[in-house]
């Protein structure tokens, strides 16, 4: 499966300082400060590492930044359906660009969506994309937040729950300890 991550190693001073259409975006970069580390570029070593191909927007990225097979970077930049369809993204943009990746996602017919955000913020999120005609069934099937709960607390823990989740998905794991999944406990039953 390929992956798409939608990230950006600037940080929005306000509310997605972006103008943008369906396919582009122009982040108007003098709205955003500094340059620091997300999860992306730890997600995109444990992805590749794992053998996806991996593409990664980014409109601040360096050319050091991610391990991936394409970065797609800069102010302004264009995503065409083609690059989302079938494929599972990654939405992890800090504010940045959630609403519109989001949406990219959804309408280029991305297979799977899952969205680093929390609860609070989504509901933001979510009101603005049902004002933008996507229905709350599309929505629904967002995986926010994103990964599977193992307690993460590091931006590395994050990606390896993540990832975790891409894996389950992907070879439809359930998700729970394999001790039950594999009925350890009955063990103890055939021993008496």
């Amino acid at each position: 499966m390929d992956i798409v991550i939608f990230t950006s190693s600037g940080e929005a001073e306000i509310e997605e300082p972006v103008f943008c259409d369906r396919d582009s975006v122009k982040v108007d970069k003098t709205k955003c400060v500094g340059k620091s580390i997300s999860i992306a570029p730890i997600l995109s070593r444990y992805l590749k590492d794992l053998g996806y191909k991996v593409t990664v927007v980014d409109p601040f990225a360096d050319d050091v930044s991610y391990e991936a097979d394409e970065v797609i970077k800069g102010d302004s930049f264009k995503v065409p359906d083609e690059v989302v369809k079938d494929k599972y993204v990654i939405i992890a943009t800090r504010h940045v660009y959630d609403t519109w990746a989001i949406m990219k996602s959804i309408l280029g017919g991305a297979k799977e969506i899952a969205v680093v955000m929390s609860i609070k913020r989504a509901k933001v999120i979510m009101k603005r994309l049902i004002q933008a005609g996507i229905s709350i069934e599309q929505l629904k099937k967002l995986r926010i937040p994103a990964g599977l709960d193992i307690g993460a607390k590091s931006d590395k823990e994050i990606a390896l729950s993540i990832v975790a989740e891409i894996l389950a998905v992907e070879r439809g794991g359930s998700g729970r300890p394999l001790r039950e999944v594999k009925g350890f406990e009955k063990i103890f039953e055939e021993l008496k």
